[in-house]
C-alpha cells in the first residue's frame, strides 16, 4: 500500500473536507437507525449487532464529537491527500486506519496498530501531523465499519418484515380458498421479491411453524430453491451473516473504546521519524526532557518544514548537525538542539534550511528580540495618547491650565498606558513555554543536583524544632539523591547585633541539621544545610535585622 501511494501536490488538493462530510452523514444515518431499532415490534429481532448499537450508541456519539474536536477543518486540510485510487482525495493516513481495520475485522490495540505504522514508514516516513491525526482516522475507519453494520441490520429488518408479509399473504389465501392460494402463489413466482438468505430462511421458518409440511409449501420451497438457494444453504448463510455482523459490530464498539484508553503520545513518539532524529541531540537532553518540551521542539521542526517543503527528518537533522558543531567546539549550551530550533541559535539554522518568516513572525521575533524598546515604547506612547485624551476632553477653553491637567493627568495616564500595554501583550504574544527536563523516571542527575531552600525566622528554641520538623517531612516526601534541603534562617529584628537566647537557637539549629544528616544521609552527610544570617544594622529602620 505505501509503496503504491500517490500524493497530491498543494494546488491540486480538494477543497471540501470529504471525511468530515461523510462523518456528519453517517451521524444523521446512525440516528435515524438508533431511533428505528428503538421502536422495533417484538415479533421482529433486532439481531445482536442491532443490541450492541442500542446499548453502546453512547459510545458512537462521544467518539464522533472526539473526532470533530481532534480534527478541525484547518488542520484536516494539512494532512497529505491521495491522488488515486479508490481514496483518491482522502487523507493518506485513512488510508492506513482503513487497511488496518479491514484485515483485522475491526479489532485494534497498540501491538497491531504500531506494527502497521512501523510498516508504511519503511516506505514513506509519515509527518508528525499525520501521526498525530491516526487516532482520529482509526475513529473514522471504525465509525465507518459501525454505519456499514447498522445499515445491514436496518436491511435485514427490511428483510424480515418482507418475509412476514409474504407469510401473511399466503397463509390468508391458504385459508380462504385454494384459488386465492394459487394465485397468490403464482404472483410470488411472477414477480418475487429479492430472494435472499435471510428473506428465504425467514420465510420458510414462518410458514413451517405455522403450517407445517403441505403441497404448496413443498412447491414453494422447491421452486426457491431452483432459483435462488436451498433453504438450509438459506438458513446457514443467513446465520453466517448474522455472526459476521454482530462481530464486526462487537469488535468496532470495542475498539473505539480501546482507543481512548491508548497512550498515544508514547506511540506518536516512538514513531515520529523526526524524533527520532531529535533524540540524536549530542547533549542527550532532548530524550530526558518533558513531553511539553519535547512536543514544542517538533511543533519547530513541522514548521520549518511546511515553509521550506523539507522533510521534516531532515529538517531536524540539519538542527542536530548545527549543535553537533558547538558540541565539538566544547560548548554544551549550544551544543543541545534546542538552541538552534527555540534560542538564539535559530538565524544560523534559519539560513541552513532557506527558512522565509511571514510578515507576523518577522515582527513577532522582532518585538521579543527588543522587548525594552518596544515596552519603553509602548509605554510612552500609551501615555501620551492618554494626556492627549485628556485634553481633547478638557477643550479649548482650559488651554491655559493644559500644563497643570497634563501635570495632573501623568500618573493616571501612565497607569493606564501599563494597563493597556500588558493587555495587548498578552493577548498577541503567545507564552513560550520554558524548556524542562523531566526525571521522574532516572531521578535528578548529579549533573542537576538543586535545593530546596525554605526561608524561616528563628525567635527560639521551639521555632528551630519545627522548623527542623517541617524540613525532614519534606524531605521523607521528595526522597532523590541529588536533592538537598536547606533552611535560610534569620533571627527576628531586636535593638541589639546580639540578644540573649541567640546562642541558644544557634546550637539547636545546628544540632538539629547533624542529627537529620546522621539519621538520613550517613554517607555524605550534605543532604541538609543551615544558612544562618547574623543581623545587620539597618539605619533606615533603624533596627538590627537579617539582611535580604
Amino acid at each position: 500500500m505505501a509503496g503504491a501511494q500517490q500524493l497530491t501536490d498543494g494546488r491540486r488538493r480538494s477543497r471540501s473536507p470529504r471525511l468530515l462530510l461523510r462523518l456528519d452523514e453517517t451521524r444523521r444515518i446512525l440516528d435515524g437507525a438508533h431511533a428505528r431499532l428503538m421502536t422495533v415490534p417484538s415479533a421482529l429481532d433486532v439481531s445482536p449487532a442491532g443490541d450492541w448499537l442500542l446499548d453502546n450508541y453512547h459510545v458512537v456519539q462521544e467518539q464522533t464529537r472526539e473526532v470533530r474536536a481532534s480534527l478541525p477543518r484547518g488542520y484536516y486540510r494539512e494532512l497529505p491527500e491521495l491522488a488515486s485510487g479508490t481514496l483518491a482525495g482522502y487523507p493518506r493516513v485513512y488510508e492506513v486506519a482503513i487497511l488496518l481495520i479491514s484485515h483485522s475485522e475491526g479489532r485494534l490495540d497498540a501491538e497491531n496498530i504500531g506494527r502497521v505504522l512501523a510498516a508504511a514508514q519503511e516506505i514513506t516516513p509519515l509527518s508528525i501531523g499525520e501521526l498525530w491525526a491516526i487516532p482520529a482516522m482509526l475513529r473514522l475507519g471504525l465509525i465507518e465499519n459501525i454505519r456499514r453494520m447498522t445499515l445491514r441490520t436496518v436491511h435485514r429488518l427490511d428483510e424480515l418484515a418482507a418475509a412476514d408479509a409474504w407469510v401473511e399473504r399466503i397463509l390468508a389465501a391458504d385459508d380462504a380458498s385454494p384459488e386465492l392460494l394459487r394465485e397468490t402463489l403464482g404472483e410470488f413466482v411472477a414477480a418475487p421479491p429479492p430472494l435472499s438468505a435471510i428473506f428465504v430462511s425467514r420465510l420458510l421458518r414462518q410458514l413451517r411453524h405455522t403450517r407445517g409440511a403441505f403441497p404448496p409449501l413443498a412447491r414453494l420451497e422447491a421452486w426457491i430453491a431452483d432459483h435462488a438457494l436451498h433453504s438450509d444453504d438459506a438458513d446457514t448463510q443467513a446465520t453466517q451473516r448474522l455472526a459476521l455482523t454482530q462481530q464486526m459490530m462487537a469488535n468496532s464498539i470495542t475498539s473505539l473504546r480501546a482507543i481512548a484508553r491508548l497512550d498515544w503520545r508514547a506511540l506518536v513518539e516512538r514513531h515520529s521519524a523526526m524524533d527520532a532524529v531529535l533524540r540524536r541531540d549530542p547533549t542527550g537532553d532532548y530524550a530526558r526532557m518533558t513531553f511539553a518540551t519535547r512536543d514544542r521542539y517538533r511543533h519547530e521542526v513541522e514548521r520549518i518544514a511546511k515553509r521550506t517543503r523539507r522533510e521534516e527528518p531532515e529538517v531536524a537533522a540539519m538542527a542536530i548537525a548545527l549543535a553537533k558543531g558547538h558540541a565539538e567546539r566544547g560548548d554544551q549550551r549550544r551544543g543541545h538542539v534546542g538552541y538552534g530550533l527555540v534560542d538564539a541559535g535559530w538565524p544560523a539554522l534559519q539560513q541552513a534550511t532557506g527558512y522565509r518568516p511571514g510578515p507576523r513572525e518577522a515582527v513577532h521575533r522582532w518585538v521579543c528580540r527588543h522587548p525594552t524598546t518596544v515596552f519603553g515604547g509602548g509605554l510612552l506612547v500609551g501615555s501620551a495618547l492618554a494626556i492627549l485624551s485628556l485634553l481633547w476632553f478638557a477643550g479649548p477653553a482650559a488651554r491655559p491650565a493644559w500644563l497643570a491637567v497634563g501635570l495632573l493627568g501623568l500618573l493616571p495616564a501612565i497607569d493606564i498606558a501599563v494597563h493597556a500595554l500588558n493587555q495587548l501583550v498578552t493577548t498577541f504574544l503567545p507564552p513560550r513555554i520554558l524548556p524542562k527536563l523531566d526525571f521522574r523516571e532516572h531521578g535528578i542527575p548529579e549533573v542537576c543536583r538543586t535545593a530546596v531552600v525554605i526561608p524561616v525566622l528563628f525567635g527560639s528554641v521551639a521555632a528551630v524544632e519545627e522548623a527542623l520538623e517541617n524540613l525532614e517531612v519534606q524531605f521523607l516526601a521528595n526522597r532523590e539523591q541529588h536533592l538537598h534541603f536547606a533552611l535560610l534562617s534569620d533571627f527576628t529584628d531586636a535593638g541589639a547585633e546580639r540578644v540573649a537566647g541567640d546562642d541558644a537557637i544557634v546550637t539547636a539549629a545546628v544540632a538539629g541539621m547533624r542529627a537529620l544528616n546522621t539519621r538520613h544521609a550517613p554517607e555524605t552527610r550534605d543532604a541538609f544545610v543551615l544558612l544562618h544570617r547574623q543581623r545587620r544594622w539597618n539605619a533606615q529602620q533603624g533596627v538590627w535585622m537579617g539582611w535580604e
